[in-house]
């Protein structure tokens, strides 16, 4: 079943509100996933206004990347409003096709704000086709270049999933930089004795954004201090730590 979350209520007026900051507003309001009536109506009105969002006249990069990752986490939050989901997240995968939002006369799900936009169009993982077909308008709503740190701000409700925080264009850089950083310190096991590394199954996962062993160790050296010194005593044996796609407890 396809649903488009703000489908049903009337076209919202963005007005002088600002794409990004509509996101934020509707993020902080998604996270209350026990609101009572008033946040879900406020909910409701917030989602209906990005119906009158043109994603195309986003300005730059950094403004398009915190609209799209702010988006993804509160239309997933939305989407637990009305159902939460229990057990693994991999027995759901279907509601990441098929939960959306309609932005600008354009339906956008979850699995298309991530890997049609933020991933600029690659496949999603263990997928034989691109999101976007050649022509599609989407299309000019994706940055200019895919981002891998998005994968440590995106969310999709299981328990190794990063946390979620509030993106905003004149910080986004900082911000995606501070994500990383802490995702990868509680996600990455150095061994310096042993010469031994284990770093977050999402870079194995994400390899094609993340690019191969040492892109991927140059990556984690430029967030994290043992990393840096662990390359610099040679050529570490390399492995990923399990994910856990339990579904995680909602705040």
């Amino acid at each position: 079943m396809r649903a488009v979350l703000n489908a049903d209520v009337a076209p919202g007026d963005a007005g002088d509100v600002d794409p990004v900051e509509l996101s934020r507003q509707l993020l902080g309001i998604a996270r209350k996933v026990e609101a009572g009536e008033a946040e879900l109506a406020e909910l409701q009105r917030l989602a209906a206004a990005l119906r009158g969002v043109e994603p195309a006249a986003l300005g730059g990069d950094d403004a398009r990347i915190a609209f799209w990752v702010n988006l993804y986490n509160a239309l997933f939050r939305h989407r637990l409003c009305r159902r939460p989901i229990r057990g693994s997240v991999l027995r759901h995968l279907r509601l990441f096709s098929a939960t959306a939002y309609e932005v600008g006369g354009e339906r956008f799900s979850l699995n298309l704000i991530e890997h049609g936009v933020l991933r600029r169009n690659r496949r999603p993982p263990y997928h034989p086709r691109r999101s976007l077909r050649p022509g599609d308008p989407r299309l000019a709503a994706l940055p200019s270049r895919l981002d891998p740190r998005i994968h440590f701000a995106l969310n999709c409700g299981a328990r190794s999933c990063p946390p979620i925080h509030s993106y905003e264009p004149g910080s986004v850089n900082e911000q995606l930089d501070l994500a990383t950083r802490a995702y990868l310190e509680a996600e990455t096991e150095v061994d310096a004795k042993h010469q031994r590394i284990a770093l977050p199954r999402l870079m194995r996962l994400y390899r094609t954004d993340f690019g191969g062993r040492d892109a991927q160790l140059s990556f984690a050296a430029g967030h994290l201090d043992q990393v840096r010194a662990l390359l610099a005593d040679g050529a570490p044996r390399l492995r990923y730590r399990s994910f856990d796609w339990t579904a995680a407890p909602h705040p």
